[in-house]
């Protein structure tokens, strides 16, 4: 069985129970997951994690797929309305900097290399952001899994 581990003080994760979690998939249907809970061992941390599957990003009921296809604007198939299609994109305008910046420090700190050279980056946001996770092809899965395993995804957003 894999070992679960704290993404803030990197101990141990014991399974507390489980949460139902709907999903709207590409085709329209709603699948309802379960997702498993999870509590820090570290009587100092204590903090309760949802493992999320590839396929989730936290907060919202749509794929990653189709996400990735509303931001990138390649929606002509996505099964949402006009609306959702707004507020995704008004979502991600919102964060996409805070998004950047919280792959540059990932990667800052992972590679330790504290002396990237801004001028060598990309212009344009989207391409900002396939700097720092490879390949277009499923671009939202990997920073969602870099960001949410290094405690740095911006959920929250002050006025």
């Amino acid at each position: 069985m894999e070992k679960s581990i704290c993404p803030i003080c990197h101990q141990s994760l014991k399974v507390i129970g489980s949460r139902r979690r709907s999903v709207i998939d590409e085709n329209g249907d709603v699948m309802i997951l379960v997702l498993r809970r999870l509590r820090c061992t570290n009587p100092g941390c204590g903090k309760i994690h949802h493992e999320l599957p590839d396929l989730l990003t936290p907060y919202k009921r749509q794929t990653t797929t189709i996400l990735e296809q509303i931001i990138t604007g390649q929606h002509e198939a996505v099964p949402v309305e006009n609306s959702t299609i707004r507020r995704v994109r008004a979502w991600f305008n919102s964060r996409a900097h805070a998004i950047v910046g919280a792959l540059l420090s990932t990667y800052a700190t992972v590679t330790q290399d504290y002396g990237v050279d801004f001028s060598d980056l990309p212009q344009s946001i989207l391409e900002r952001i396939f700097f720092f996770v490879g390949e277009p092809a499923g671009w939202l899965k990997k920073v969602v899994r870099i960001l949410v395993n290094n405690h740095r995804w911006p959920h929250t957003q002050l006025a």
